[in-house]
């Protein structure tokens, strides 16, 4: 789906689930074409680099969730639970939930064979100190949406360009920085999963 009608379709489940209209969820969501999400609150001007995401066919859109800006392409998979907040017994946020929703996807990359998965607050899922998968979450009346995303392989060069860190020339030893403190599925693995295995 594209970004506009994954970002839709969140809004659209959180809203019915916190209306009491839809039943508790577990969503995974693929990008096509690529793009650039902006959190809830951020600038794009200030997070993303337009022109070339303009020029590579990159979509930019908002989540309906905070924190940074991340680039989605045709090799990531996002995952979010939509869920009555009485499911949970919880008022958001909070922390114990965040950990409650992460450990089983760090159980689940041990099932694949990924060693050293493990939460790490406040709200990332690491393998040996570099992370693999980024988490928030929101509300919506009686119900609350958390959701991550999953680095299956990683285009580090095209993340780069197209979100506005600040790195202008591209170096060998930026990508390398970025490899030191991110990783993903195929890094680990030495090969990629299928995307039916990994849900």
């Amino acid at each position: 789906m594209t970004a506009a009608e994954n970002m839709a379709l969140d809004e659209a489940l959180l809203e019915l689930k916190g209306e009491g209209k839809g039943p508790n969820t577990i969503h995974f969501l693929q990008f096509s074409p690529r793009a650039v999400l902006v959190g809830y609150h951020q600038s794009v001007r200030e997070e993303i680099r337009t022109d070339f995401c303009r020029a590579h066919g990159i979509e930019v859109n908002r989540r309906v969730t905070g924190g940074g800006a991340i680039f989605f392409d045709e090799n990531q998979l996002g995952w979010e639970v939509i869920c009555d907040k009485r499911f949970f017994n919880v008022t958001l946020p909070t922390p114990s939930l965040f950990k409650r929703l992460c450990t089983p996807v760090a159980t689940a990359l041990g099932q694949l064979g990924v060693d050293g998965a493990e939460f790490r607050p406040r709200n990332d899922i690491e393998v040996n100190g570099r992370k693999i998968s980024g988490t928030g979450g929101t509300e919506s009346e009686g119900a609350f949406l958390f959701q991550g995303t999953m680095l299956v392989d990683f285009d580090v060069d095209t993340m780069l360009r197209a979100l506005r860190i600040p790195v202008e020339k591209l170096k060998a030893k930026e990508i390398d920085s970025v490899k030191e403190r991110v990783t993903c599925l195929n890094w680990e693995l030495g090969h990629t999963p299928g995307l039916a295995e990994i849900k």
